[in-house]
């Protein structure tokens, strides 16, 4: 341990430094000399050779078996085309010195996004794939040593055991082969007879498991039984989610603590970069202060092996919040002020505009209430700018995890699709509302310096991107503050409607207020009406036509 220039303790730079080349919004992997080169002097030394993500994209592995042909799995000759792009990718990350990651869901579950959240289907698929079965854990024993022997220069493998198209049977449910058997019975033996593989095959190797999915207390009473060598735990930074600014609950931090004394390594996923899940598929909106938060309350732990990047990064482009993480890697005890007057060098003469403009950027993700559900992440992409009138209702239903339907409650506010209260509703309006204002000083502040840059410089072409990205998310942030006002005041005035009183006036102005606000709103021209849904424009007609036949059919909680 050192003393940090702050005065607290921090470690020395992590042990397992870990990045991921490209991003689901943007999966440029081309592992070229550009990348890695880059990658390395950020001070990355590890990397996750694949995206691994839900939605595929790019085509990335997210199964063993999208890279080693089994009957009945895919087509050979696409699998193999992503074999020999992960066999390319490992060796190229060798040649730069780096450790190397695999990471894969097992149990393979098909059509998982489809189906896991429907209960006869999850029991149906998790009992085919059961690993209680000798014959599935021989399957995966078989296929690791493929691996190792298709990639040799793989040295770990990450493996989630729900999600990533992988699910494990629900001892509620009615799998004939594991109900009645606790998940925490079950599960460590599986783990163990992988990682035996995997060690078998690389004496040096580590099998790292996200026990993503699982609640609080499975994890838990999973620890005793775990492997003790080879083997290690990669943990997203809170039980809910990797989040920019909620990093190490106290989930987190019990598990740290826990496992230290089985001395089982862990990292802690966190995001590093400009574009992340929560605001998908924007690239921009860098935020360096909530970079260097993250990190920090990793290394104030001080029990962590290493930390690794969530989401992707693309290390060859101009990142404030990849160069601050990098900053904050390699010098674990500089201050914030610190880190952020080294950041802002890069704007010679904009110094103090450049740091309002990250500030905002950070108060205004931070303001935003990312707490409410699960889906608001990824929120540029949700479609929020035009939404329906047909009902009331902010959607909590994921998925029938054993997390959702226990610990995640405890921070997200809403997981299951239930009615709400409307002080739900004016709670997410009024931090909406905070949110936005601090995102449009951002924007201002970034049109200042675009205004002050000399000529179409690459910095300028820079800067426009964010301007762009930062208002494409603001367009988000306010269209739920106008629908949640909006719900709230048709929730008042159809209480005079029912009583077939007159609605007062004052109501009705402030209702027609923030359907202006709305259609404004809709009129940005940042985002497409793609679902054809009825505008708040020709909402506000028909409301104006009879605002007490509206409010009994629209908005309705």
């Amino acid at each position: 341990m050192i003393i940090g220039t702050n005065g607290l303790y921090a470690q020395q730079p992590f042990k397992y430094r870990i990045g991921i080349i490209g991003n689901p919004g943007n999966p440029d992997v081309r592992y070229d000399d550009s990348q890695l080169s880059a990658l390395k002097k950020l001070g990355f030394n590890a990397v996750q050779i694949n995206i691994a993500w839900g939605s595929r994209p790019g085509d990335e592995a997210l199964n063993l078996e999208d890279i080693l042909y089994l009957p009945g799995y895919g087509d050979e000759q696409i699998v193999n085309k992503r074999l020999e792009s992960v066999k390319f990718r490992a060796k190229q990350a060798k040649r730069y010195g780096f450790r190397t990651i695999f990471h894969f869901g097992a149990p393979k579950i098909d059509s998982l996004y489809k189906i896991n959240h429907i209960p006869k289907s999850i029991d149906r698929e998790t009992e085919e794939n059961s690993i209680q079965k000798k014959e599935i854990v021989d399957k995966y024993i078989t296929l690791l040593k493929r691996l190792h022997k298709e990639v040799p220069e793989i040295d770990d493998i990450l493996i989630y055991t729900f999600d990533q198209e992988a699910w494990i049977a629900n001892e509620f449910g009615e799998g004939p082969t594991d109900k009645n058997i606790p998940l925490h019975e079950r599960l460590p033996s599986f783990l163990t007879s992988l990682t035996s593989a995997w060690a078998a095959e690389r004496q040096d190797g580590f099998v790292w498991w996200e026990p993503w999915e699982l609640s609080a207390g499975q994890i838990y009473a999973c620890i005793p039984k775990l492997p003790l060598s080879n083997f290690g735990l990669s943990l997203h930074s809170n039980i809910a989610e990797v989040q920019a600014s909620r990093p190490v609950d106290v989930w987190f931090r019990n598990m740290v603590n826990l496992l230290e004394k089985t001395k089982i390594p862990v990292i802690g996923e966190i995001f590093m970069a400009s574009a992340n899940e929560e605001v998908e598929p924007l690239q921009h909106v860098a935020a360096p202060r909530l970079v260097f938060e993250q990190l920090d309350a990793m290394y104030r732990l001080g029990k962590l092996a290493g930390v690794k990047e969530y989401y992707g990064i693309l290390p060859d482009q101009y990142d404030p919040s990849i160069k601050m993480a990098a900053i904050k890697l390699k010098k674990p005890g500089i201050t914030l002020e610190k880190a952020m007057q080294e950041l802002s060098a890069d704007f010679k003469g904009q110094e103090n505009a450049i740091l309002g403009a990250w500030e905002a950027t950070a108060q205004g993700l931070q303001l935003f209430p990312w707490d409410a559900t699960w889906n608001f992440r990824r929120l540029p992409k949700r479609g929020h700018v035009y939404h329906t009138f047909a009902r009331a209702g902010i959607p909590g239903r994921v998925a029938i995890s054993p997390s959702w339907m226990s610990t995640r409650r405890s921070l997200f506010m809403v997981t299951a699709n239930e009615p709400l209260d409307p002080w739900f509703y004016e709670d997410l309006e009024l931090r909406c509302a905070a949110s936005a204002q601090e995102l449009d000083k951002a924007i201002v502040s970034y049109q200042q310096i675009l205004f002050n840059q000399e000529g179409a410089s690459q910095m300028a072409a820079y800067l426009t991107n964010v301007i762009r990205d930062l208002q494409l998310f603001q367009q988000s942030v306010i269209a739920i503050k106008c629908y949640t006002r909006e719900v709230n005041l048709a929730f008042l005035m159809r209480k005079y409607a029912k009583e077939n009183k007159p609605i007062p006036a004052e109501l009705i102005d402030r209702f027609v207020k923030v359907m202006n606000e709305d259609i404004a709103n809709q009129k940005k021209g940042y985002t497409a009406n793609v679902k054809n849904l009825t505008t708040a424009e020709e909402m506000l007609k028909s409301f104006t036509n009879s605002p007490e036949k509206w409010v009994l059919k629209y908005l309705l909680l």
